[in-house]
This record gives structure tokens, sequence and C-alpha cells, in this order.
């Protein structure tokens, strides 16, 4: 997977679910590049090694669990330390009625 195929994927998936920057002092294009690079590097040196596709896949699969799960914990815990700990709840509550296939779809 090469970095200009995930910029271009990332773009497509950004469309439907955006990612807010607020106020951050960061160029929202240099991250998104140097998330893209990290992994077609990883890639690379995964398809590199040998490793059958089962594995590979498997091994995407658990790293792209792991960003989910920590994307969660920091939006619980940015929510938590602004003083709204039942926000940062309602929060996880959505995701996992959405995860079961409830029609809540609110941003």
């Amino acid at each position: 997977m090469t970095e200009d195929t995930l910029l271009q994927l990332m773009a497509e998936v950004e469309k439907e679910d955006p990612i807010d920057y607020a106020d951050l002092p960061f160029d929202d294009r240099a991250l998104r590049q140097l998330a893209c690079r990290l992994i077609a590097e990883r890639s690379e040196q995964m398809e590199a090694s040998g490793m059958p596709m089962e594995a590979l896949l498997a091994t995407m699969w658990a790293s792209t669990a792991k960003l989910v799960l920590e994307n969660l914990v920091l939006n619980a815990r940015l929510l938590t330390l602004q003083g709204m700990p039942e926000d940062a709840q309602a929060l996880i509550d959505r995701i996992a009625r959405q995860s079961r296939g409830g029609q809540d779809r609110e941003s």
C-alpha cells in the first residue's frame, strides 16, 4: 500500500466522517501525510517479510482496533478533563448502540 493510495482512500473516508482538528496548531494535511507514510512503511515492511496475506490482514485489523480504542479513550479523557464525565459515558454508550446496529446516528 503506497502513501499516495492511502491519502486518496483517507480523503474518501473523511468525506463521510471528517476529523475535527478544532483549533489545534497543526497542519492537518501534514498530519494526514505523516499518518499515511507511517502506515505505508509498516505495510511495506510486513509485505517484504513474506508474511502471509491472512496474517498481514489480521495484524492490520488488530492495529485498527487498537487505534479505535485509543481514540475512544482519548475522547473520553478529554471530556472527563473538561468536567464532563457524563458526556464521555454518553459518547461510549452511543458508539456501543451504533455498533449493535442502533439507529442513533447523531454527531
